[in-house]
């Protein structure tokens, strides 16, 4: 599933005949490298697999009983269609807090030596900031540690008590697959390349959420271009350089 849709669609937008047609489209105007890309692939595999791991375990608890589960789609309707419109924007909060976890947090009273976001960072979160020229393959190109706290977002529903069908964490583990890959492909037309998470990847102290649920706006974290990053963090060290220092 992983190779047809993000392998297609970034074949279409960066090898297919129609390349040089779209051109004009693409948020970057420079082109990553096809090392870039081939990485690219290879750690969204492995993140695949991640979340794959995390199906079946949920697989595996519903089918042994050990998890309830409302087994007939009919018999809350309404509710189990209000938690599939909205999938997209309760897991939001879940991907804000893990991935502003893995930046560093940059508190005051905490030295820089002890910051743990800057630890998670070097260790974790650095390997998704390759991509400094996000495509489709970029999206979950991740960390296995990253890749399955980053999936960990389909067992939010059962986290806080709900029976819910096993259609809603698998939804919420496709679209957090597919909404990455396609944020990431790049392109303003057709794609749906995010600007405002292309920014994250320019400027990295700023954008850790999404636009349709504004957390940035509401913590201060939200940026439109470089001058904003400097107005957020003050005379604290942000952006890109800095991270590369750490």
């Amino acid at each position: 599933g992983t190779w047809i849709s993000a392998g297609f669609w970034g074949w279409f937008l960066y090898f297919s005949p129609l390349k040089e047609t779209l051109r004009p489209f693409k948020i970057d105007p420079n082109y990553p490298s096809l090392r870039q890309i081939k990485h690219d692939a290879m750690v969204t595999t492995a993140a695949t697999l991640c979340g794959t791991a995390i199906e079946i375990a949920l697989c595996h608890y519903w089918a042994t009983g050990q998890l309830r589960m409302q087994r007939d789609l009919n018999l809350q309707t309404s509710l189990t269609l209000a938690w599939a419109v909205t999938i997209t924007h309760w897991r939001i909060p879940h991907f804000w807090l893990v991935h502003r976890m893995m930046h560093p947090w940059k508190w005051e009273s905490i030295p820089k030596a002890l910051d743990p976001g800057r630890w998670l960072y070097k260790h974790v979160h650095s390997l998704h900031h390759k991509s400094h020229n996000p495509t489709a393959f970029a999206g979950t190109n991740m960390h296995p540690v990253e890749a399955t706290l980053y999936y960990s977002a389909a067992l939010l529903p059962i986290a806080f008590g709900f029976t819910v069908h096993p259609a809603i964490p698998l939804g919420c583990l496709l679209d957090c697959a597919i909404g990455a890959w396609l944020g990431h492909d790049g392109f303003q037309w057709p794609g749906s390349g995010d600007y405002f998470h292309q920014l994250h990847h320019k400027h990295f102290d700023c954008n850790f959420g999404a636009m349709h649920v504004p957390i940035d706006k509401w913590l201060g974290t939200f940026a439109g271009g470089k001058e904003d990053v400097k107005k957020i963090w003050g005379k604290r060290k942000s952006g890109a350089e800095a991270n590369k220092e750490d």
